[in-house]
């Protein structure tokens, strides 16, 4: 079973494909959420309504997440059909990687600042320092490997 999960790349297609039209549709909902409270509102302070700071990240996180999802879906699918993929394609994939993942690591610590309790309100800097500690460790630490 173990090795079945691990290496089924028809899995990850499937797992991948299927996060890219949710979150795509998550995107999509929460953006028809933040136009009506546009819309519904003074424009030059909608973004104080109660919902709207959250909506905000969660659009950027879902927006984000269904690039990364549906450049992974791509390429698995290609790579589960027997098909070469062009290198301009994994070229593009890896710049949306990082865009999109640059993006989702900046909202995740705003929500982490929006959700945290007003005692916890600094709780988003000990996230951030703990991340970059994490990437620090992990960056020079010697490789996990299989010796």
């Amino acid at each position: 079973m173990y090795d079945a999960v691990t290496n089924n790349l028809i899995i990850r297609e499937w797992l991948n494909g299927s996060l890219f039209p949710l979150s795509a549709n998550l995107a999509f909902i929460i953006l028809i959420f933040l136009v009506d409270s546009y819309r519904e509102r003074d424009q030059v302070s909608w973004w104080k309504m109660e919902g709207v700071p959250t909506g905000c990240s969660l659009f950027w996180i879902f927006t984000c997440e269904s690039v990364r999802a549906g450049c992974v879906w791509f390429i698995l699918r290609a790579t589960n059909d027997g098909r070469v993929v062009p290198q301009w394609i994994r070229e593009l994939s890896n710049y949306s990687f990082v865009v999109a993942a640059a993006i989702l690591a900046v909202m995740m610590l705003r929500c982490t600042f929006l959700w945290s309790p007003p005692r916890w309100r600094n709780f988003w800097i000990y996230s951030a320092v703990v991340t970059t500690v994490f990437l620090l460790v992990s960056h020079y630490f010697p490789t996990i490997g299989y010796d």
